[in-house]
């Protein structure tokens, strides 16, 4: 009776919970997506000193027209704050060391490294030395931001209301951070420091894999032979005298016993440095790209065609966000590739000139041994002793009652980088050419460059990051040259020195004449994919260039065509033919018929498809399935024991796995130091073709191999479901090097994870961009990998996906004709509101 009388009320009651529920759902999912800001009529700027007309294609890319430079600086604030704000804020909390505010505990070892580096306190320095009209411009952009940030009538982006924080008024410091945080990414210093740690476990001959010079033979973007400064006798590439302590013993080869023997040290729950570092890399940009330049001699138009493709950590948002940027005064037309939290156009083309960039690779970051005293306060300098510079810092972490306190140490050649990243075990200095607060002048230059003498001038006082420049005219010249602040040394930088060969900084910076350039090449083609620059550098610049083969396949494809389109670049950038593969599978096909006459199941197969292979890492085909599973399963097998007594320091470049596979039995890498015998390649190989093969089967490339572009609150299934935070994952062609790239992270680690399926990628293009030169009216074509906005409610949130992963590019015009033609929304920022 009880039961009978109380069960219609418990449905009743439980049918109320679920409207209820729906109810709030609904209603969040509304406020949410109110969010979503669209402005049409005219809409109030209060610092505009006129009217800026904004007008927006279907895909959300807006052109902008401003009656002066500041005037456009402050509508291009708006913009960028309008449709990422989000990922300003986030780029921001990196630079400054604040992310633990906004994630709590998980953030603490980041932040603790970005605030010893004081990104901070670098950028009030620049600030300091700005010319008053660098300032006006970051102030203005900064105004633009501020007010998107006062817009009271809409509230804040998802995120703000799922993560309940507000955002921070934009400053020109908090411009100048941001780009700091892609300057220091480009420097990959971390390579230094895994070297530094590596070292005393290893044989001089072993060690020298971990840094081999550029190969010679190997494509240079320009044949004219370049000389690096007379510094005097600068030190060579030697083991002793670097980063090894003078009269340290050598590193013992004597075979490892005990524990060690049968397995590695099992990983701290602690993030280790290098994982610390690599978060940086992962929320700022990585150190490759593509860019090439074609003579009119050498296409179908007879006018040069510029082509970039920088490839960058993946995420939604994503790096760059599209533009026209009009000024009457100075004159600017320029589109492209806008970094939210930066006024201009990063890459693009004007009426006379487009341009690209690569990283320049340059080892623009150096580490100085020092020596203490007992209590850790004084440092040894010159023949006397010195009193350390102490810095505080307070680090807030959500959740904490009390905050992270953190003191750093500063020498006068920089902080003791140990202060803020564990397991150094010594104390190092940091030095960056950063330092030298050089301003950014050259990005406003290129912007309105005529000629490939302004463009090369304002390439001159582009002072960070260090970037290749390539370039075009609609005169028909092409060209290139290094930018960047290059410090000169007298030492090896591919290792921390004692601080005595350093003294307080480096002694100077190369003459801007002994930068790599190149105009009008005879071979009508120039190209840059993070190869040596130039015959004669040899490891001046550094020890860390790309492998060669996107250069040289490239070079293979621009030399043998004189008919290219803008169609043809396109595909071009899509190219997936691995010339890795190339020069390695053979090694593959014999370890697989090693195994086929073993009996090994799947190994006449293995062997067949992987002679068959054309060497493109094509979606439908299994050869790379079972080539890479195999190459970074040799990988592991023949380098995790000597990395055993280093855990969290993996660093085993490509050109160091080229070498070991290509020399076998000869190369000092094969033999396991764990185990009492002796290996030789072919038995670690055919153990690593079988692995493969089990893991892999015949699965083909495009069943085991992905693309995600994932937000940085994508981890959380429910939120990523509700919004559809990530954009993807879906099936990609390409692998490592080929000239459509790709990194997966776990590649580079020595676990079973590192090798085994699937794989997906972690970095890649950030972009698409090829432009035609042609003097009647250039035309600049582009595409991102998700959209143009990163509010997930908006339409242009991933709305040029699906042209990313079917090969279409859009135009982004700046003839006024053809702006307005594709314009689907016009509105107005104004003064008053009033538009007039």
């Amino acid at each position: 009776m009880n039961r009978a009388r109380w069960q219609p009320r418990g449905v009743a009651a439980l049918g109320v919970f679920v409207w209820l529920l729906g109810a709030a759902v609904t209603g969040g999912w509304m406020w949410l997506a109110s969010s979503l800001t669209e402005p049409s009529g005219t809409v109030p700027l209060p610092d505009l000193l006129s009217p800026v007309t904004v007008q927006v294609d279907s895909f959300g890319v807006p052109s902008l027209y401003a009656g002066s430079l500041e005037d456009l600086a402050r509508a291009q604030g708006y913009m960028h704050a309008l449709d990422r704000l989000w990922q300003m804020e986030l780029t921001r909390r990196v630079a400054l060391g604040k992310l633990s505010e906004v994630f709590g505990e998980r953030a603490i070892a980041q932040d603790r490294l970005m605030r010893t580096l004081d990104l901070s306190g670098r950028a009030a320095r620049r600030l300091e030395q700005l010319s008053g009209s660098e300032r006006a411009l970051l102030d203005a952009y900064a105004e633009g931001v501020n007010a998107r940030l006062d817009l009271t009538a809409s509230p804040l982006p998802p995120e703000f209301q799922i993560l309940r924080f507000a955002p921070e008024q934009w400053t020109a410091g908090a411009t100048i951070a941001v780009g700091l945080v892609m300057t220091l990414d480009l420097s990959h210093w971390h390579k230094d420091l895994a070297r530094f740690k590596l070292q005393p476990h290893l044989s001089a001959e072993k060690f020298e894999y971990l840094r081999l010079p550029y190969a010679e033979g190997e494509p240079v973007t320009s044949d004219r032979p370049v000389a690096p400064p007379d510094l005097g006798s600068t030190a060579p590439l030697e083991v002793a005298g670097s980063g090894q302590r003078a009269g340290a013993p050598a590193p013992s080869e004597a075979r490892i016993t005990g524990p060690a023997a049968s397995a590695r040290p099992a990983a701290s729950a602690a993030p280790t440095a290098l994982e610390t570092m690599r978060s940086v890399a992962r929320l700022s940009v990585r150190s490759a790209s593509n860019a090439w330049v074609i003579a009119g001699s050498r296409t179908a138009s007879g006018h040069p065609i510029v082509a970039n493709d920088m490839h960058l950590g993946q995420r939604t948002p994503g790096v760059w966000y599209l533009s026209a940027l009009h000024s009457e005064s100075p004159p600017t037309d320029v589109a492209g590739l806008t970094l939210p939290g930066i006024p201009g156009v990063v890459v693009g083309y004007n009426r006379f000139v487009a341009w690209g960039f690569t990283n320049g690779m340059v080892d623009d970051v150096d580490f100085a041994r020092e020596q203490l005293d007992s209590a850790g306060l004084r440092y040894r300098e010159g023949a006397g002793w010195a009193d350390l510079k102490v810095r505080r810092e307070t680090i807030h972490v959500r959740g904490r009652a009390q905050p992270v306190e953190m003191e750093i140490r500063e020498t006068v050649r920089g902080p003791l980088i140990g202060d803020g990243l564990d397991g150094l075990g010594e104390p190092l200095s940091l030095l960056w050419t950063d330092s030298r607060e050089s301003p950014q002048l050259g990005q406003w230059g290129m912007a309105r460059a005529r000629t490939a003498s302004e463009l090369l001038e304002a390439a001159r006082d582009f002072a960070a990051p260090h970037v290749n420049i390539l370039f075009a005219t609609t005169a028909g010249d092409i060209g290139f040259r290094l930018s960047g602040t290059i410090p000169a040394r007298t030492w090896d930088g591919s290792l921390p020195v004692d601080a005595s060969l350093v003294g307080a900084e480096w002694s100077r910076v190369w003459p801007q004449e002994n930068h790599p350039a190149a105009l009008n090449p005879r071979s009508g083609y120039l190209v840059s994919a993070n190869n040596l620059q130039a015959p004669g550098l040899g490891t001046a610049l550094s020890v860390d260039y790309a492998p060669p083969y996107r250069a040289l396949r490239l070079t293979q494809a621009l030399e043998v065509r004189r008919s290219w389109t803008v169609g043809d670049t396109y595909a071009l950038q899509h190219d997936v033919r691995s010339l890795l593969a190339d020069r390695l599978v053979h090694r593959a096909v014999q370890a697989a018929r090693r195994l086929e006459a073993e009996g090994e199941e799947g190994a006449l197969a293995a062997a067949d498809v992987l002679s068959e292979w054309n060497r493109s890492a094509d979606l439908d085909s299994p050869a790379p399935s079972l080539f890479y599973a195999w190459l970074f399963r040799l990988r592991q097998l023949a380098v995790e024991d000597e990395f055993a007594s280093a855990p969290g320091w993996e660093f085993f470049p490509t050109d160091a796995l080229e070498r070991l596979v290509l020399e076998g039995d000869e190369n000092p890498w094969v033999d396991d130091i764990r185990t009492p015998q002796s290996e030789t390649f072919s038995d670690l190989s055919a153990r690593a073709m079988r692995d493969a093969i089990r893991a892999t089967g015949s699965r083909p490339w495009g069943e085991l191999h992905s693309e995600l572009h994932p937000h940085a609150l994508g981890g959380v299934p429910s939120l990523a479901n509700l919004l559809g935070l990530n954009v993807g994952p879906h099936p990609v062609a390409g692998g490592p090097n080929t000239v459509s790239p790709d990194d997966y992270g776990r590649w580079n680690g020595f676990t079973e994870a590192a090798w085994t399926p699937p794989y997906r990628s972690d970095y890649g293009p950030s972009e698409r961009f090829v432009a035609d030169l042609n003097p009647e009216g250039p035309t600049g074509h582009f595409v991102l990998p998700a959209g143009q906005s990163g509010n997930p409610y908006s339409r242009h949130y991933r709305s040029l996906n699906s042209r990313w992963r079917h090969g279409s590019l859009i135009e982004v015009p700046i003839e006024t004709e053809r702006t307005a033609a594709r314009s689907v929304r016009e509105f107005t920022l104004a003064p008053d509101g009033s538009g007039k």
